[in-house]
């Protein structure tokens, strides 16, 4: 294990049926427009859109959540939409494969960025190797955001071969959504791009990140960067 420290009507009373005919479509219009995004994220929206998940990681993190002091659920909810923040989030690694990696970058006192890496050899004609590299984003040591790459390639024997690559986001952060963008494989390597696209007038605009892993028969190099 290698660990090191560095460095989101109206209605009408009267109306003739002419009249009726005239004002559906506009009240229909009214609607169906998509709300306004609220100024800022508050605990108690935060809590409120936890609650409304039913994934895993939702529950769990407002179990955790709940669990914290209402002055760090404030500072918490201050951060989740801190478009800086999110910008800090980078990853980099270099390492051979079979060498698991775990670094650790505090951004302040109960913010930090976690990035991790696996590697494997399959027992296969191919020694298919995997990795998978994942940046996580991490408040009061509670995970808010994590986005992985996967990336599978042969290494030995002849005939066809290829690649295989995956992305995946877990996202609690309310103030964002993040948008995945298409998995682009080539040679041993793949690449991936992610938009966090602002839930709140809090975060600004939106923000963009590329994230790759490149591979080789006894090693492999992986990072998450900005993109815009």
């Amino acid at each position: 294990m290698l660990t090191s420290t560095t460095g989101r009507l109206t209605t009408a009373a009267v109306a003739t049926v002419a009249g009726l005919a005239v004002l559906a479509p506009a009240a229909q219009a009214v609607e169906q427009a998509p709300a306004k995004p609220a100024v800022k994220l508050t605990v108690a929206g935060y809590t409120k859109y936890l609650k409304a998940q039913k994934t895993p990681a939702a529950q769990q993190t407002l179990k955790r959540f709940l669990g914290l002091s209402k002055g760090q659920q404030a500072v918490f909810v201050k951060d989740l939409q801190d478009r800086k923040i999110y910008k800090a989030l980078l990853g980099k690694v270099a390492a051979p494969v079979g060498r698991p990696v775990s670094i650790t970058d505090p951004y302040n006192k109960e913010v930090r960025f976690v990035t991790k890496a696996s590697s494997s050899v399959a027992k296969d004609k191919n020694r298919t190797t995997t990795v998978s590299f994942t940046v996580t984003q991490e408040i009061f040591r509670i995970p808010v955001t994590s986005e992985t790459l996967t990336v599978s390639y042969p290494t030995a024997g002849n005939g066809p071969k290829r690649t295989k690559a995956s992305a995946k986001v877990t996202n609690v952060n309310a103030a964002i959504a993040i948008k995945p963008g298409r998995v682009s494989v080539k040679g041993l390597g793949a690449s991936t791009s992610w938009a966090a696209v602002p839930q709140v007038k809090s975060f600004g605009k939106p923000a963009y990140k590329a994230q790759s892993v490149l591979g080789a028969k006894t090693g492999y190099r992986a990072v998450l960067k900005n993109v815009g």
